[in-house]
Parts: structure tokens; C-alpha cells; sequence
């Protein structure tokens, strides 16, 4: 049989994470029998430590170094080289629920036009859900994503995008799409533009309240960035994001024309946000030309917007 999906899990120096991780993961795979899984684990800190604790504890798993920290984008390349048909992209900070995979898989392998499939994401200890449907909104030249809270457990719903690291991809989408976009560099807002542009393409993504997984917060990225330049590459990307793909009518036009106003007096509302307007300004251009260079997409802003956090029923997709 060939494989149907694999696991793909990125990983910094993380045999203290993944010691918590690939137990759950191997009880997932156990659980799914009618679907042949790889496990992929790329380490991005080249830690023998790691190597050694998968090696001697989990010999089936295959594992890698990345020849640089790329963060997310370190596995554009790893997912180019995939023989799968989907790819399951995990951050190591997570325990997988017995039943992910049966939650995750079947609706893409029904639904040739589905994306993505992202998951429930809980905090460690299982008492609240952290991740939500995301939902698109625009005002005066920006747009936002928000989580969208309210009934997210009564079935499956639309979502403006699937966690980077916390949700089943269809490969070959994922390839054409390009994969994460390295204007994002180095690192938020990936899985948000990977979203958005698919679903630009005609492509959905859903969000299954069924799909569990738990999360140790900021377990990994926290200890690479303060928080305060965490917080600036979040705006950053945010703002990169928005110039890139919003197609809202009249949107970069506001944007444009605000643009100076918010640069003059953005520092009297928040420092952060304010820091991050800066950062963006140098790579605003670059974002300019990937939206040009981007097919005209196959459906609005407005119209995604009516469709997010809607109820998908797979049953009538064939």
C-alpha cells in the first residue's frame, strides 16, 4: 500500500518535546490502520541529542537536519520531495489525540477541491480550546483575521486558514501554491498568506472541532524571540500579509493613501505595531509585485468573508 500521508515534524534542539510528541504520534498511526503514514522529523538546530533520542526510540521515524534554521520555511523543500498525498505539518510542542488522524484524513481524500484540514487545537493540560475558525474583516484600508468563537463546536466549518503547524496539507496544493512565502521571513503569518491564497485559487480549507491536538504554548518559538520582537514580526507579517493578497474592493487604495498618516502618528497608539509599520515599509514594494505577478483570483475578499465559519458538508462533495 502506498503511503497516504506523512508526518512531517519540525523541531529546534526539541528531544524534550518530542519525548511528549512521538509516543502520541505512534498511538495515532496505530489507531489509523486503513492509511499507511510516514513520519518525517526535521530538526532546524542539528541537535545530536534529538537524532539520538528518535534513533534509539523510534527507528521507523525518519530523521533529518536542516541545513539552516529556516523556521517554517525550512520545509518548503522537504514537502517538494513528498510522494504523499497529503502532509500532516506538526510543531514538535504537541501531543497528537488518538483520533486526529481519522478526523483529518478522510474528508481530503473525499474532497478533491479541499486544502487543508486544521485541528483543535487545546492547551496542554485539555481544559480550553486556544485555536478557533478564523474568519476575514476589513476597515478603512486593512484587513484582520479573527478567531470566530462563538458555536465552534457544532461541526465542521470554513476557515480563512489552516495552522502552520497544526494541520493537515494536500501536497501537490501546497507545492503549487508555492509553499510558505519567504516575504514572511523569518517567521508569523505564514500559514495565513498560504490560507488566503488558496482559497484566492478556489481551493477550501475547514476547521474540525474533532481534531485534537494539544499545544504547550509558545513551548518552542518563545524561547527563539523576546517577546517584544515577537510581537513586531507578528504586525510585521500581518501588514505584509494584507498589501500581498487583500482584494477587497477599494482596499489598497486606503491603504496607500493612510499609509503616510499611520507612519506619522502610529507611534501614539502602540509601540510595537508602530515599530512593526516600519519594518514592513522596506519590503512593501516586494509585496506589491507578488500581487501582481498573482492570478486574478477566483474569488473575492467579500465573497470569502460570507463563506468563513459556515458549515462545510462533506457528505454532498464528490
Amino acid at each position: 500500500m502506498n503511503s497516504h500521508c506523512t508526518l512531517l515534524i519540525l523541531t529546534y534542539k526539541g528531544k524534550h518535546h518530542l519525548e511528549f510528541l512521538l509516543p502520541t504520534v505512534k498511538t495515532a498511526i496505530e489507531n489509523t490502520p486503513n492509511y499507511k503514514i510516514d513520519v518525517l522529523i526535521v530538526d532546524n538546530g542539528q541537535d545530536e541529542a534529538t537524532r539520538n533520542y528518535v534513533s534509539q526510540n523510534f527507528p521507523d521515524y525518519k530523521f533529518e537536519f536542516s541545513p539552516v534554521n529556516d523556521y517554517l520555511f525550512s520545509l518548503n523543500s522537504y514537502v517538494k520531495k513528498l510522494k504523499t498525498e497529503f502532509v500532516f505539518i506538526l510543531n514538535d510542542d504537541m501531543k497528537l489525540d488518538e483520533e486526529v488522524l481519522n478526523q483529518t484524513l478522510p474528508f481530503l481524500l473525499k474532497d478533491k477541491n479541499l486544502f487543508a484540514v486544521t485541528c483543535n487545537v487545546r492547551d496542554w493540560d485539555d481544559t480550553y480550546t486556544a485555536a478557533f475558525p478564523r474568519k476575514l474583516y476589513y476597515f478603512r484600508g486593512w484587513l484582520s483575521s479573527k478567531w470566530e468563537k462563538e458555536n465552534y463546536e457544532n461541526g465542521l466549518k470554513f476557515t480563512l486558514y489552516a495552522g502552520g503547524g497544526a494541520a493537515v496539507f494536500r501536497t501537490s496544493i501546497f507545492n503549487e501554491i508555492g509553499g510558505f512565502d519567504s516575504l514572511l521571513r523569518p517567521a508569523y503569518g505564514e500559514d495565513l498568506d498560504l490560507g488566503h491564497v488558496a482559497w484566492h485559487k478556489g481551493y477550501k480549507i475547514i476547521y474540525n472541532p474533532k481534531a485534537i491536538l494539544l499545544h504547550r504554548e509558545g513551548g518552542t518559538i518563545h524561547n527563539q524571540f523576546k517577546a517584544d520582537k515577537l510581537t513586531q514580526n507578528i504586525y510585521k507579517n500581518q501588514i505584509l500579509w494584507m498589501v500581498k493578497n487583500g482584494n477587497y474592493q477599494g482596499f489598497l487604495l486606503w491603504f496607500l493613501l493612510l499609509l503616510p498618516y499611520r507612519v506619522l502618528t502610529g507611534w501614539k497608539i502602540n509601540k510595537n505595531s508602530y515599530i512593526a509599520l516600519l519594518k514592513s515599509l522596506p519590503k512593501i514594494p516586494l509585496a506589491l509585485i507578488k500581487r501582481i505577478k498573482k492570478p486574478k483570483p477566483q474569488i473575492s475578499d467579500k465573497q470569502l468573508m460570507k463563506i468563513l465559519n459556515t458549515e462545510y458538508k462533506y457528505e454532498t462533495r464528490k
